[in-house]
């Protein structure tokens, strides 16, 4: 899945059935999607050779390659040598420092960024290093900061999960969960498209723009929808099908402009208690059986 922090919108995403199947497989086609002007932020468990290889190697966003930045696996891939520490000063959370490093079988160099944390991580991770091709007119301290926003991606599971509801327990057959998790990841992008409309409508500089809450828009839709398809019935949203974006841009912007801001607005709340991750022994973790290599078993001939 492809995440937009600055928009809040899903852009892309590749669907797999096996629960089995690892999502660094899954995430190669996704290169396929990568357009100008983008800064591609991945986790540790997306840091192999062949994800590397293809932000390197395929497309030519930046001097030939696509920018990326991500956060050094420990086991892989292997250093062919590295250049010395330079000082690179603070950021908000830590000290940062950078040195140049060579991948084996690589032709262009990288940049390894660590920042050396203040306060310890959920994890009780002190050092966070992170590989980046972005030229070196960006700076080590920007890359840190650029990473930090990828864990927007976890609030945006949390919303899908509690506000839409997009794991349902009774859809049993992969392709039915598939679809209800791709149904749920559509409307949460009609959600943020309509809170980021509402942000930007009563926005008034130098202030921040107000903060939506999408549990709140999303209790407030459910409650009015009902009677808005009374007052204005299916036949009347078939002029927007073929409307230009613009058009409709505008429109939405005129019609969050009549929007109390804070009937939709985020509450704020104290820093939740932190809670150990707990950790299972590997048989019992070896022994889930995904549903679609049940079926395929099935549907196999003798």
């Amino acid at each position: 899945m492809v995440y937009d922090p600055d928009s809040g919108l899903v852009t892309d995403m590749i669907a797999g059935e096996d629960a089995h199947q690892s999502e660094r497989t899954l995430a190669i086609p996704l290169l396929q999607g990568a357009r100008p002007g983008q800064v591609w932020i991945a986790d540790r468990h997306f840091c192999p050779r062949t994800l590397l290889t293809g932000w390197d190697t395929a497309g030519a966003c930046i001097a030939g390659h696509w920018p990326a930045i991500v956060r050094e696996h420990t086991h892989h891939p292997r250093l062919a040598s590295q250049g010395d520490w330079r000082d690179c000063g603070r950021t908000d959370t830590g000290t940062v420092r950078e040195q140049e490093i060579a991948l084996e079988g690589f032709a262009r160099s990288w940049r390894c960024i660590e920042l050396m944390l203040d306060a310890p991580t959920e994890d009780g991770d002190m050092t966070i290093r992170l590989w980046t091709n972005l030229p070196a007119h960006i700076s080590a301290a920007q890359v840190a900061a650029l990473y930090r926003r990828r864990w927007r991606i976890e609030g945006m599971f949390q919303r899908l999960e509690s506000v839409l509801h997009s794991e349902i327990g009774s859809l049993g057959h992969p392709r039915a969960a598939l679809l209800g998790f791709a149904v749920a990841l559509l409307a949460y992008n009609v959600l943020a498209l309509i809170g980021r409309g509402v942000e930007q409508a009563h926005h008034q500089p130098p202030q921040p723009p107000p903060e939506v809450s999408l549990f709140h828009l999303a209790l407030t839709i459910q409650s009015s929808y009902a009677g808005m398809l009374i007052a204005l019935p299916s036949k009347h949203w078939t002029v927007w099908r073929q409307a230009n974006p613009c058009t409709v841009a505008e429109r939405l912007m005129e019609l969050a402009r009549h929007i109390n801001p804070k009937r939709v607005a985020t509450s704020k709340r104290k820093p939740k208690p932190i809670q150990r991750k707990g950790y299972v022994d590997g048989k019992t973790a070896r022994s889930h059986i995904a549903t679609a290599r049940v079926l395929a078993q099935t549907r196999a001939p003798p």
